[in-house]
C-alpha cells in the first residue's frame, strides 16, 4: 500500500481521508470538489458525495471517469459499487435535462423519452413534437422543482432581449488574474446563470462590476444591507466610466437607472403598496441581475428570481453553505458554482491576509451552576485579556444576542454598531475605524457580510448562530484584507460543556475544508482568568 492511499470508502457515500498522510493535502483538494465536508474532529475528516455536490462537480467539467480515477489513486480498497453507481447516475443526470427556445417559446428536451413522458404526465405539460412547452411563467417553477426531483435542468434558452449600457472599467484599474478567470468562466458559459466563490477580501465586488462591464449590460445588484450597497455605489464610480446618473438606489418613486442597487428586504418587501413598484423593478429589461452574497438569499428572494429566469444571473458569496439546506435552491434558479479557487492558495500569493483560528474554551469553576450568566461573564474575562494582548492592533468584537453586544462593549469600553444603529452614526463609525481613530468595534450580526474594514487584525467572537458555518466564514472573512505581510487572529469563545462545543464543532468545517488549522485551546492556557 502507497502512502498516496489516504482514504476509507464506507457504505453511507462518506468517505474518512487521514489527515496524516503526506496525501492529505492533495487528496482533500480533489475530494472537495465533488463531496461535502461532513466532520473535520481528530485523525480523521469525512466527506460525504451527494446529488448536489456531483452536479456542481459536473458543471465544473468533472467527469465520472475522472472521480474514479481519484478514488483509485487514493483509496486504501476498491470503492463499494453502490458509491460508484451513484457517482455515475448522477453525475449522468446533469445535461439529460436542456431547456432550450426563446422566452416566450421555452421547450424541454432531453434524449430519455421515458423521462420526458414522466415530467408530462406529472406536471401536464404538452408536447411539441419530442419536446415538452414550457409556459415562460414556469422557467423557474420548473427547474427548482425537477432539481427537487433529482433532475437537473441546463438552461441554455435565449435571454430576454435588453439594451446595452456601453461603459468599461477605468483603464488605469487592472484585474488580478484570478478575478479575469472568473469574469470570463461567467461570461462565456453556455447557460444564463452562474455562482462565482471568493472569498472575502479577494475582490468578489470587481469580479461583479467586471462582468457587468464585460457584457455591457444594465445591471440590478441585489444586496443584504444598505451598507453593502453603498460600497458598491462607491466601487462602481471609482472603478468604472458609469456616471453619477447611470448608478443609483432602487426607489420606488422614480425609474431605475441603467445600474440599479437595491437590498434584499427592499427586494420583497410588500409594506405601504410597494408591490407594483417592485414588479416593475423585477420586470425591467436587466441584462443582468447580481446576487451578493447569495448564500444568505431569504425565501422571498428566490420568489423573485424565479421572475428573473430570463436575465443573466450572477451570484457572488465565500461559502454556497446555508444552514436551512436550501443550497438546492441557488443552484437551480440563479446557477451552479462556475469559478472558486481554495483560500489559502489566494493566501499563497498574497492576495488575501493569513489567519490563525483560535478557539479559546471557557469553563467554570465546578463548584459553580452553569447559567447564560456565569457563561458570559467567563467570556467576557477571557475578552478583556484578547483585547489587552492585542491592544496595539485594529480590533473586532462580534457577539450573536444584543445583551452580548453590550456587554462586550463595556467590557472592553468600545463603540457599539447593531442594526439599530442610525445609518449616519455606522458610517462615521466605520470611517473612524478604517482611518485608526477608533482601534476597537463592538458589532452584531449586521457586520456578518460585505463590510469592508480592510485593517481589521484581530477578531474576537463572543458568540454564533447555533453552528452557521456560513456564518463563520463571513466572520473571518473581515480579516483577510492584506495586511502588510503580517498575520491576523481569529478568536471563537466558547463554553466548555456545553451545546456550544457541538455548535463549534459544526462551523469549523468550512475553514478547515479550506485548509486553515483550527488549534482549540484552554482559556488558562491564554492565562485568561
Amino acid at each position: 500500500m502507497t502512502a498516496e492511499r489516504c482514504l476509507i470508502f464506507q457504505r453511507d457515500r462518506t468517505m474518512l481521508i487521514s489527515a496524516a498522510s503526506p496525501a492529505f493535502p492533495a487528496a482533500r483538494d480533489h475530494l472537495r470538489q465533488f463531496a461535502e465536508l461532513v466532520q473535520s474532529a481528530g485523525t480523521y475528516h469525512t466527506y460525504r458525495v451527494t446529488d448536489l455536490s456531483l452536479w456542481g462537480a459536473a458543471a465544473s467539467g468533472l467527469t465520472a471517469g475522472s472521480i474514479a480515477a481519484m478514488f483509485d489513486r487514493y483509496g486504501e480498497h476498491a470503492p463499494p459499487r453502490s458509491l460508484v453507481a451513484f457517482v455515475q447516475e448522477f453525475i449522468r443526470r446533469y445535461g439529460l435535462l436542456r431547456l432550450e427556445g426563446a422566452p416566450d417559446a421555452l421547450r424541454l428536451t432531453s434524449t430519455d423519452r421515458a423521462l420526458l413522458t414522466r415530467i408530462a404526465t406529472a406536471h401536464e405539460f404538452t408536447w411539441d413534437d419530442r419536446r415538452l412547452i414550457i409556459p415562460d411563467g414556469r422557467r423557474g417553477w420548473l427547474k427548482s422543482t425537477l432539481a427537487a426531483e433529482g433532475y437537473p435542468v441546463i438552461d441554455v434558452a435565449a435571454l430576454a432581449s435588453t439594451e446595452a449600457l456601453p461603459f468599461d472599467l477605468r483603464s488605469d484599474f487592472h484585474l488580478r488574474a484570478y478575478q479575469t478567470e472568473a469574469v470570463e468562466r461567467f461570461v462565456e458559459r453556455g447557460e444564463s446563470g452562474g455562482v462565482v466563490l471568493l472569498p472575502c477580501g479577494a475582490g468578489k465586488t470587481v469580479v461583479g462590476i467586471a462582468a457587468a462591464a464585460r457584457l455591457q449590460a444594465r445591471t440590478l445588484i441585489v444586496t443584504p444591507s444598505r451598507t453593502i450597497a453603498e460600497q458598491w455605489h462607491r466601487h462602481l464610480l471609482d472603478l468604472t466610466t458609469l456616471s453619477r446618473t447611470e448608478v443609483g438606489f432602487y426607489n420606488p418613486r422614480r425609474s431605475p437607472p441603467p445600474v440599479t442597487i437595491v437590498t434584499y428586504q427592499a427586494l420583497t418587501s410588500r409594506a405601504n403598496g410597494r408591490a407594483a413598484n417592485l414588479a416593475n423593478l423585477v420586470d425591467f429589461p436587466w441584462g443582468l441581475v447580481i446576487y451578493d452574497e447569495v448564500h444568505g438569499l431569504p425565501a422571498d428572494v428566490f420568489r423573485s428570481s424565479a421572475a428573473l429566469q430570463s436575465r443573466r444571473r450572477l451570484g457572488l458569496t465565500a461559502t454556497l453553505v446555508r444552514e436551512d439546506g436550501r443550497e438546492r435552491d441557488v443552484f437551480s434558479l440563479v446557477g451552479p458554482a462556475v469559478y472558486s479557487v481554495p483560500w489559502r492558495r489566494l493566501e499563497h500569493h498574497g492576495w488575501i491576509a493569513p489567519v490563525d483560528c483560535v478557539e479559546v474554551r471557557v469553563r467554570l469553576a465546578r463548584e459553580q451552576p452553569v447559567t447564560p450568566e456565569r457563561l458570559l461573564a467567563a467570556k467576557l474575562r477571557a475578552l478583556r485579556v484578547l483585547a489587552a494582548r492585542h491592544r496595539d492592533k485594529p480590533l473586532l468584537v462580534i457577539a450573536h444576542r444584543l445583551i452580548e453586544v453590550a456587554a462586550a462593549a463595556r467590557a472592553v469600553g468600545a463603540p457599539v454598531i447593531t442594526g439599530q444603529t442610525p445609518l449616519s452614526e455606522r458610517r462615521a463609525l466605520y470611517d473612524a475605524f478604517r482611518n485608526g481613530e477608533c482601534r476597537c468595534l463592538v458589532l452584531s450580526r449586521v457586520a456578518n457580510a460585505g463590510v469592508d474594514l480592510p485593517d481589521a487584525a484581530v477578531l474576537v467572537q463572543v458568540s454564533g448562530a447555533f453552528g452557521s458555518r456560513q456564518e463563520e466564514a463571513q466572520r473571518v472573512g473581515r480579516l483577510l484584507r492584506p495586511k502588510r505581510g503580517s498575520r491576523a487572529t481569529f478568536y471563537s469563545l466558547v463554553a466548555a460543556g456545553t451545546r456550544e462545543t457541538e455548535f463549534a464543532a459544526r462551523r469549523q468545517r468550512f475553514l478547515i475544508d479550506q485548509g486553515y488549522r483550527y488549534q482549540v485551546v484552554d482559556a488558562e492556557a491564554l492565562d485568561v482568568r
